[in-house]
């Protein structure tokens, strides 16, 4: 691969927002089943996720605390080759059996794959939509490049007003920079298959209950 252009920073790129907006997290699984496709600027247009012929299998976000949650992405090269390590962390507030037990999974799972969204939007002035990622899989390592659980501290703090929660590092290396994710989100109950061009973030739900009203990334 050759540089193919350069790029332009604007005036939107100037007023920049840090830190993640959400997270979802799923199993590797035997995900992606079909062949993943990308975008002519080498966005992921189609992902196949685990929950397509398993029931209750989805893609499950994950809350944190406003302001503890990003992922960073550093690149090496030695002997011709490129390795990027992509870390994920964020801040589980309060320390409970039902918080402890998805960490449990976490700390069990055989790979998991990673959307985030983040706060900086496109500029778009009328319509301005925000950033996903897909973390865990690359077009190299395909889905050797997974995340995994690397470090969970939890404390409840000793004084009354001190910090009660769990801070949260999934960890993977991979052999390119994170790529953006365009998708769709339903709350129909049960899996669809997506729009051309989108990957479908279905979420299991509880019976008679929605997740948030459908949308998609422009």
């Amino acid at each position: 691969m050759s540089l193919t252009q350069g790029h332009q920073i604007i005036c939107c790129d100037r007023n920049r927002r840090g830190g993640l907006k959400r997270i979802w997290l799923s199993e590797v699984g035997i995900a992606p089943s079909t062949e993943v496709t990308y975008a002519a600027g080498g966005e992921i247009t189609s992902f196949s996720t685990p929950y397509y012929g398993e029931s209750g299998r989805g893609w499950y976000e994950f809350q944190f605390d406003r302001g503890t949650a990003g992922f960073t992405a550093n690149a090496t090269r030695e002997n011709g080759s490129t390795l990027v390590t992509v870390e994920l962390e964020f801040y589980i507030p309060k320390i409970t059996e039902e918080i402890n037990a998805r960490l449990r999974e976490l700390t069990e799972s055989c790979g998991i794959y990673v959307i985030v969204e983040s706060f900086a939007d496109d500029c778009d002035v009328d319509d301005p939509e925000t950033y996903f990622f897909l973390l865990g899989y690359d077009k190299v390592f395909e889905k050797k490049a997974y995340m995994e659980f690397s470090s969970g501290e939890q404390s409840t703090g000793v004084a009354l007003q001190d910090a009660n929660g769990t801070a949260v590092k999934l960890s993977g290396v991979g052999a390119e920079y994170p790529r953006e994710i365009l998708v769709i989100l339903n709350y129909t109950g049960a899996p669809i298959i997506p729009s051309v061009g989108y990957v479908d973030m279905y979420q299991p739900a509880a019976t008679g209950q929605s997740i948030i009203d459908p949308w998609q990334t422009d």
